[in-house]
């Protein structure tokens, strides 16, 4: 497995597995992630991270690479809801390693509420 799709995992990236292509259509990407071709579109103006080729007719075309920055975003953006600057700041930082820890120690919170909860059960209140 590739060591950057791990990475987003343990980061609690969701990360589908691709075709073995080289390219995707940027209604592939937008169907395997999830985000409107109008989204992506103002993505590549703000995130240097994503860099699609673009052929005849200014279509644009993406890599593997470019899909695993864009779930890297909306992760940041969607779910951990960080603005546009505050992502950059992140990836540019690249602080992917922060964000495994992150969700570990929210794995870790989560599991003691649970255990303080069962705890308070057996006590009855």
């Amino acid at each position: 497995m590739n060591v950057q799709v791990q990475t987003l995992r343990n980061a609690g990236v969701t990360v589908p597995d691709l075709p073995d292509k080289l390219f995707f259509s940027i209604r592939e990407v937008s169907e395997i992630c999830d985000v409107e071709p109008h989204v992506l579109r103002y993505w590549e103006t703000e995130f240097r991270h994503i860099k699609p080729v673009k052929k005849s007719g200014n279509r644009r075309f993406y890599r593997q690479r470019d899909i695993y920055a864009i779930l890297q975003i909306k992760h940041l953006l969607y779910d951990l809801n960080f603005t546009i600057k505050g992502a950059k700041k992140r990836l540019i930082n690249g602080d992917i390693d922060e964000l495994v820890e992150q969700n570990s120690a929210q794995n870790t919170l989560h599991h003691i509420r649970q255990e303080l909860a069962s705890i308070h059960q057996l006590l009855g209140d």
